[in-house]
């Protein structure tokens, strides 16, 4: 039998009878939990206009029945801090304040024999008996005290007491009668793995009432095992780093990654309902779309008293499972996976591109991205223009598609852009040649910068000077090693700060902190030596520092304004299609 999961308002608590095990610490919410909470409630009980099935959510409440010889119980595994709050709350309204109110439910400690007693009839004088009824007594006094801070203490409470019984509800999570709650409550609390979305919706498909009225157990039990499959497997995919970061850009972090899937489906059935759920702050916002969705389909099962193959369910899970057959088709294809990669990591969102492509044919599809990639970068004005400091991440961009449309362009090769490291590992743009406000000042990083120079120049002239500089222990001197520095760089490239794109490249930031401030033979050195480890660097990168944009590859020590243009050339001619001026030249031609 699966997990029981279900939303309860607290009216239909009352009744209940609550036990506290003994491996939950006891009460101890402070005043202002306790504030905030009650705040929470009459900011919402103010609001003025009220949709007809609004309410107040509060978090999971996670319970198992107790089978005992005089009565049952409901032993709380999560949520009694909450729980307890509550009780307080109603115990104070009904006794000072509304005394016809209902009777609250009860709740007994296993660690406080006659807890329960202390609970119905909360005296000032037993207070001190145990820390715990020092805290329940404390928040009673929290209660007291906002109550009379708002005045007119009965017209407020009329209203708490109407919105908290029957506007406030709880995520009632009730596990299995074979579950271990000792097992849950370590995950829970120790492990601090709270309850998910994901869990919590998975719960609503396998719950019983959505698999028709006529339905035998064996059927249930047999879709139920088909569902749970092929959520695993699903949930298995998607823990795929090469999968995930190419559908997201990895900013929210996921528990349970199947949520990403279930908060897009989310946003899309809210806006069917006629009433939909506020968004806002609610972090509870997918599970209670489903559940209002299943709710709906639960009440047409039993009206209609729908047979098992006409449930709603079937239709609801391939719904859900089309979206990831959907991604997964998209991360299949080398092509599309390139162009829906590099928009989701410009910032266009997964689920706007499976909208907008839903009725789309493969061919439309493509023409479709592509287009979305010439917004993405269609400004009328020369990249040439941009700079490093102002244009960075235009820049970028238009450095990540260079190395996407080269491999793409690639049709014999098999290899993919990896999204994973590109977000992972913070790649962005690094300097070819090297900037003058990048010499290095401390006496280590200053010896081993000249150490790698010496390693790689050929003028004989220059390796004496260094050698020089070295033996007699100048590199300390500031005079002398702004001389044999500036020699370098004039050696080894001009003198001038390049910032725009033709002397800028897309590397990962280990390897741009490995090679900062080195000159273009150094950079090249440790650029191929990280190739040779089986280092991913980017198609183009590697082309940079290999010279294969250059004309004169015979001359590898430095990156000039030769060396400048062709890779601009390079770039322009390859994203021709994507930069509007290139665009319109090839239309005019």
């Amino acid at each position: 039998m699966p997990n029981l999961i279900e939303l309860k308002a607290i009216k239909d608590i009352l009744e209940c009878k609550f036990y506290v095990p003994a491996y939950q610490r006891g009460y101890r919410w402070s005043k202002q939990q306790v504030v905030d909470l009650l705040e929470d409630i009459w900011e919402f009980a103010q609001k003025n206009e009220m949709k007809k099935d609004e309410f107040y959510c509060l978090q999971p409440v996670v319970v198992k029945n107790m089978y005992l010889a005089e009565n049952s119980e409901i032993e709380l595994i999560d949520g009694q801090q909450r729980l307890t709050t509550i009780y307080i709350i109603l115990s104070y309204i009904k006794q000072n304040i509304l005394p016809k109110a209902a009777a609250t439910f009860s709740l007994e400690f296993e660690t406080r024999k006659g807890s329960e007693i202390f609970l119905k009839n909360l005296n000032e004088a037993r207070k001190h008996e145990n820390v715990d009824y020092y805290h329940i007594y404390s928040a009673l006094e929290n209660v007291k005290e906002w109550f009379e801070s708002k005045g007119d203490e009965t017209s407020v409470a009329i209203e708490i007491y109407n919105k908290l019984l029957n506007q406030t509800k709880i995520i009632w999570y009730q596990i299995n009668d074979n579950i271990d709650p000792i097992d849950v409550f370590t995950r829970i609390n120790l492990g601090k793995i709270p309850l998910t979305n994901a869990e919590l919706i998975k719960a609503l498909f396998l719950k019983k009432d959505n698999f028709g009225s006529d339905s035998k157990k064996e059927q249930i039990h047999m879709k139920q095992l088909e569902i749970a499959n092929e959520w695993d497997f699903i949930e298995y995919s998607l823990q795929n780093d090469e999968l995930w970061y190419f559908l997201c850009n990895g900013l929210e972090e996921y528990e349970t990654r199947i949520e990403f899937i279930f908060n897009m489906m989310a946003e899309q059935i809210n806006m069917e309902f006629e009433e939909p759920i506020a968004l806002k702050n609610n972090e509870h916002f997918s599970f209670l779309v489903f559940s209002k969705l299943f709710k709906a389909k639960e009440k047409r099962i039993k009206q209609e008293k729908l047979p098992y193959h006409k449930s709603p369910i079937d239709e609801l899970w391939l719904r859900i499972k089309r979206y990831f057959m959907t991604f997964e088709e998209w991360f299949s294809n080398r092509e599309l996976y390139h162009l829906v990669g590099y928009l989701v990591s410009v910032g266009m969102k997964i689920d706007v591109i499976k909208q907008e492509t839903e009725a789309m044919t493969k061919t439309e599809t493509i023409k479709y991205l592509n287009s979305k990639i010439k917004d993405s970068i269609a400004k009328k004005e020369d990249i040439e223009e941009w700079s490093y400091n102002s244009d960075g991440r235009k820049i970028k961009n238009v450095l990540l598609l260079f190395n996407i449309v080269s491999l793409i362009s690639n049709k014999e090769s098999n290899i993919r852009f990896p999204f994973d490291r590109y977000k992972k590992e913070e790649w962005d743009i690094e300097h070819i040649h090297a900037v003058n406000s990048e010499m290095p000042n401390d006496r280590k990083h200053r010896y081993d910068w000249l150490k790698a120079v010496y390693d790689e120049v050929d003028d004989k002239t220059l390796l004496d000077k260094i050698k020089s500089v070295i033996d007699k222990d100048l590199v300390f001197e500031d005079a002398a090693f702004v001389e044999i520095y500036s020699e370098i760089l004039a050696a080894y490239g001009d003198n001038e700060d390049v910032n725009n794109i033709s002397n800028l490249t897309l590397l990962d930031a280990k390897t741009n902190r490995s090679y900062k401030n080195a000159v273009f033979p150094i950079k090249r050195k440790i650029i191929l030596e990280n190739d040779r480890k089986g280092t991913f660097i980017p198609i183009c990168t590697k082309n940079v520092f290999m010279k294969y944009y250059s004309d004169d590859i015979k001359q590898m020590t430095f990156w000039g304004n030769d060396d400048r243009e062709r890779y601009l050339v390079a770039i322009t001619e390859t994203l021709k299609e994507y930069l509007p001026d290139r665009r319109d030249e090839s239309e005019r031609g």
